[in-house]
């Protein structure tokens, strides 16, 4: 609802202060903007999961490592804290080896070893997923609180000099007609039944609707003997209504204002204070209702309302019985609205319509009478309601489409009369109990200084312009009726032509309800306009503010909508800084712990200590990153000269190839070296085995694994000879046999490379060691290794 065009909203930071200075922070953004915003939130708040996630999986990897020999679950499951990038990857994978390593029984059952693990990640994976959900709660995709810009800020005010008659009469009336009806149908929307406070139609006020307690069960709010009832009167009461919480003036707490508003009704007798009367100069006969004297420009009357008397013969219809015609214009309710203010005489006076009998004198509120009048209105059920009261038998109903006839009733008198009052209070709750409010009076009570539960010149200043700014835009229930006249009624909702269908015993307080609803809709209505300014049409009766306080209230007026979006700095802030730590956290958890470890390995060198903290941990962890996992696997078969071995990225040579996967068995793919590719796709160089399809190239790499077995051995025999003491003693047959065995490993060792280099795809250099023939030893010509053995045993001999 609407009555200034397009709402000038603020972008960029404000503070509300429904949360307080801190959490109060907000961020107003576009439509568009602001689901930019949202999107980024939810893709960082991930990318913090996926950190959050390599950090659990670097404490878990350091917590498991083990140098001693362990298992293909162990390994299995390091390389996958290793590598895994995200918690459900993670948990799928060691799913899969739980699945994997389920036979044979005898191995150690995997679901205990890594159940806890899995469950961990899972823990992480929904926790950050439901966090990245809830991560765009700081805002809401229905509607959102924002601030008007208040550039053109001012209430609308009629009553000025410099506006001319005809614009007022022209521009200003026609729009405060408009106001009411949009009012009153807001009304209907949403002060009637439950209601939710995202409901579109409800916008663009803080509060879908200002709450209010209903006592249908009061007393009389007049004197005893001119209500109808003495008890079944209707009490409205709004409570304390909050200047920040429920009208949307954003406020620190010591710069707020509280407002009440007390309604009370009762249906008014009209037997002792109504006659009949009868001009002279006419035979129409009318009825008089002497509630007081009603005031005119001219003088007054010592009546309050003139009524026409009711027509009970229908002498326009000779029949006993009449059908509605197309015709016959429509019968329809009259209403009218009389109202007395409380205040000091010359006030009520000057601007009071009547003035009240001392039955219905109230000197702490506002009166109103409302006349009710149903002419021609026929009731197709008796109506006990106070007010529509229906009881006289009329003529009976004939339909052209059914049989027989429908019994009609007619109003008691020609006008039913409601007595209101309406009090007001304003409050300062910054005060102490007792001293913090004004007593109830009248809404415009001229005696009472509302300023006084403000101390400071500045909220003086505040509070008045808010005060003025009510005063000129709100309506009250008498100026609701007064300019919606009969479509002020709900009850019309059931009038067809002159039929009005049944309504209740206590319609008269649904009606009252209604209008209390439109008149709290205008005070919501109210700032929302005077923050956000009029249409050019309507500049000329704007009051622009003109001190430093009033641009203030101006400036602080939030509504909500949903063509905005408005975040929580807080909430942004909280979830940029955990989540930039935890990705910081991330990247440096690793470096930093291989410092501390480092620097602990320092110390304890300087102490002559042979401790060394985490460095197999630290060599594991980076062993089994992909990279270094596919070093081990070409640099196990001599593929390859390595860079960064101990780093997570090592390197070739530059130009050198790798080892390709040997496909030819589907079960067991292996790597094997580019040579060994070569010769495997050489029409002249490729055997195969025809019973196990083992080719020269996998018996190539079993003779060469033998012959570097053999080195190993012999090299181990030379250091262990190296190191004993010989004696002088010694004799030359030892020496023999000692060159006897330097023999046999050289004959082993021959033989094999005189295989493998009569192999034309050679793959290494091997030791040019000339063959021996087996079983011929010439211990005369000895190999070169063992005569560098023999040399040093002779050595050590002599």
């Amino acid at each position: 609802m609407s009555l200034t065009g397009t709402y000038h909203v603020y972008l960029g930071f404000w503070t509300n202060w429904s949360f307080g200075k801190v959490g109060g922070a907000t961020l107003t953004l576009t439509q568009r903007d602001g689901g930019l915003l949202i999107a980024f939130i939810a893709i960082f708040v991930g990318g913090a999961g996926k950190s959050f996630w390599r950090i659990a999986c670097f404490i878990l990897h350091r917590m498991l490592s083990s140098p001693r020999p362990e298992d293909g679950i162990y390994h299995q499951t390091q390389a996958i804290l290793r590598n895994s990038d995200t918690a459900q990857d993670a948990a799928w994978s060691l799913g899969q080896v739980i699945w994997a390593w389920r036979v044979p029984a005898r191995f150690r059952k995997p679901f205990p070893r890594l159940f806890a693990i899995i469950t961990l990640a899972l823990v992480i994976s929904v926790s950050f997923g439901v966090a990245g959900v809830f991560s765009s709660h700081i805002t809401t995709d229905t509607a959102n609180e924002v601030l008007l810009t208040g550039a053109n800020c001012g209430p609308l005010k009629g009553d000025d000099p410099a506006v001319s008659q005809e614009a007022y009469l022209t521009l200003f009336e026609p729009l405060q007609s408009k106001r009411v009806n949009l009012y009153s149908d807001y009304a209907l929307r949403c002060y009637s039944g439950d209601l939710s406070q995202d409901d579109e139609d409800c916008n663009p006020y803080i509060q879908a609707k200002l709450k209010t307690t209903v006592d249908a069960n009061a007393s009389c709010p007049f004197s005893s003997n001119i209500c109808k009832l003495q008890t079944g009167n209707l009490i409205v009461d709004t409570g304390l209504l909050d200047s920040h919480t429920d009208l949307g003036i954003n406020a620190p707490k010591e710069n707020r204002f509280q407002m009440r508003f007390v309604h009370q009704c009762a249906p008014i007798v009209t037997e002792g204070f109504s006659a009949p009367f009868k001009a002279n100069d006419t035979d129409e006969e009318t009825m008089r209702y002497y509630y007081g004297d009603l005031l005119l420009d001219d003088g007054g009357v010592n009546y309050t309302q003139e009524m026409p008397m009711l027509d009970s013969t229908f002498d326009i219809y000779n029949e006993s019985t009449y059908r509605p015609v197309r015709s016959r214009p429509r019968a329809d309710y009259g209403i009218n609205v009389l109202k007395a203010y409380s205040g000091s005489p010359d006030f009520a006076e000057t601007f009071s319509m009547f003035t009240p009998i001392q039955e219905l004198h109230r000197d702490d509120a506002d009166v109103m009478l409302f006349f009710l009048s149903a002419p021609d209105i026929s009731f197709l059920n008796v109506t006990d309601d106070p007010w529509f009261s229906a009881h006289r038998e009329g003529r009976p109903i004939a339909s052209d489409y059914h049989d027989g006839t429908q019994r009609t009733y007619l109003t008691d008198e020609p006008a039913a009369v409601l007595g209101c009052t309406m009090q007001l209070q304003f409050c300062n709750a910054n005060l102490p109990e007792g001293s913090r409010c004004s007593t109830l009076t009248g809404g415009f009570d001229d005696r009472v200084d509302i300023t006084e539960i403000y101390q400071t010149p500045s909220q003086k200043t505040m509070f008045r312009w808010a005060a003025d700014v009510f005063q000129l835009g709100f309506f009250s229930i008498s100026g609701i009726v007064d300019n919606m006249g009969v479509a002020a009624l709900t009850a019309r909702q059931g009038l067809n032509t002159n039929r009005q269908g049944p309504l209740p015993s206590n319609q008269w307080q649904l009606e009252v309800e209604q209008w209390v609803g439109a008149s709290l809709a205008s005070i919501q209505g109210t700032f929302v306009e005077m923050g956000n300014g009029p249409t050019p049409t309507y500049q000329q009766f704007r009051k622009a503010p003109n001190e430093t306080e009033q641009e203030t209230i101006c400036k602080s007026i939030k509504i909500v909508t949903t063509k905005y979006s408005s975040f929580s700095v807080l909430g942004i802030s909280l979830i940029l800084i955990i989540g930039g730590l935890i990705m910081i956290l991330d990247f440096s958890l690793e470096a930093l712990v291989d410092s501390v470890q480092a620097c602990l390995n320092r110390r304890a060198q300087k102490k002559n200590k042979s401790t060394s903290f985490g460095t197999y941990k630290r060599l594991e962890w980076e062993a089994n990153a992909t990279l270094q996992l596919q070093r081990l696997a070409h640099e196990h078969i001599r593929v390859g000269t390595w860079k960064n071995a101990a780093w997570s990225h090592p390197v070739t040579e530059r130009g050198e190839k790798l080892a390709v996967i040997d496909a030819r068995d589907g079960e067991r793919p292996i790597y094997i070296p580019p040579h060994d590719w070569q010769g495997m796709h050489s029409s002249d160089s490729t055997a195969t085995d025809s019973k196990d399809g083992t080719s020269w190239g996998a018996e190539k790499d079993s003779v060469r694994q033998a012959f570097e077995e053999g080195l190993r051995k012999g090299e181990e025999l030379v250091r262990e000879l190296e190191q004993q003491e010989l004696r002088r003693s010694a004799t030359f047959d030892s020496m023999d046999e000692i060159v006897k065995k330097g023999v046999k490993r050289t004959d082993t060792s021959a033989t094999l490379v005189g295989e493998i280099t009569n192999d034309k795809q050679e793959s290494e250099k091997v030791p040019d060691v000339p063959a021996i023939p087996g079983g011929d030893w010439d211990v005369q010509t000895p190999t070169s290794e063992t005569m560098r053995v023999g040399d040093d045993v002779d050595k050590k001999a002599t």
